[in-house]
């Protein structure tokens, strides 16, 4: 495993004694406006946007140029109708400077039946990606699969013989979808009520780190996304404001940490 570092504070606080320019990607699941209060707090949505513009100003200066800020969320239905606090967030960041480069699909095929028994099951969530410049460090093929297809440009070049299947087409590693299909059952929650999946964290960060980058998730929760960081040979960062959900990250942590050797 790679080095590993948690902060227990708020993160706002804790950002701002980090280095300028010292995180490569920043990995996270923000707590999801007042939906879930009862278990953790919230952050009511008409306060939503400016928040997540406070948090996101300090990650400007400490994510490098090239770096990315890949954020899991979905808004929830009220009363019938689709909250706006996500949209109206994602329009507050663009106005604050920030790049929105994508948005990413995570498909829960075992999403347990949630949400209105008159609509369909809720299951997938967003993943909203932004950058400081408009082509960050990316890697696609990092989680891509073999294809005997490789070969059409973004031009559209040779589109119709990749439809077909013919030949003139090199074999190798394709570019991954812009969605990713994860399990959530089995999920080590460690007692969190809202833990993710260690494999999309480790989709996500292989998908914007660079090899040797330092992973940040400014709220950790149950740390899986240091547990993926580390696991997968990135640096890894992690603040935390709950004193129990601290102990819980290093309780996992110490669990798959290789002990060293003894000196002698």
């Amino acid at each position: 495993m790679a080095e590993w570092t948690l902060y227990e504070g708020d993160c706002l606080e804790v950002m701002r004694q980090l280095p300028d320019n010292s995180v490569d990607a920043v990995v996270t699941s923000p707590p999801y406006a007042m939906q879930r209060a009862k278990l953790y707090g919230g952050v009511p949505e008409d306060e939503y946007p400016d928040w997540t513009v406070a948090w996101m100003e300090q990650v400007r200066r400490i994510l490098k140029p090239h770096g990315s800020v890949l954020i899991n969320i979905r808004e929830h239905i009220r009363n019938g109708e689709m909250s706006d606090y996500v949209h109206r967030t994602r329009l507050a960041l663009r106005e604050a400077g920030w790049i929105e480069c994508d948005e990413l699909i995570w498909v829960k095929p075992d999403a347990p039946p949630v949400g209105h028994p008159g609509r369909p099951r809720r299951s997938w969530e967003r993943i909203l990606w932004f950058a400081k410049e408009r082509q960050p460090w990316c890697n696609p093929k990092a989680n891509g699969t073999r294809s005997r297809r490789i070969g059409v440009d973004g031009r559209g070049n040779g589109f119709a013989k990749w439809l077909s299947g013919a030949s003139g087409h090199s074999e190798g590693v394709a570019r991954c979808r812009d969605w990713v299909d994860v399990s959530v059952g089995g999920v080590d929650s460690r007692g969190h009520p809202a833990a993710y999946p260690v494999k999309l964290a480790e989709w996500m960060i292989r998908l914007v780190t660079p090899p040797g980058g330092t992973v940040l998730d400014p709220f950790a929760g149950s740390g899986t996304t240091l547990l993926a960081a580390a696991q997968e040979g990135f640096l890894a960062i992690g603040i935390e404001r709950e004193p129990e959900y601290c102990e819980i990250i290093r309780k996992r942590m110490a669990a798959v940490q290789q002990p060293l050797p003894l000196e002698k």
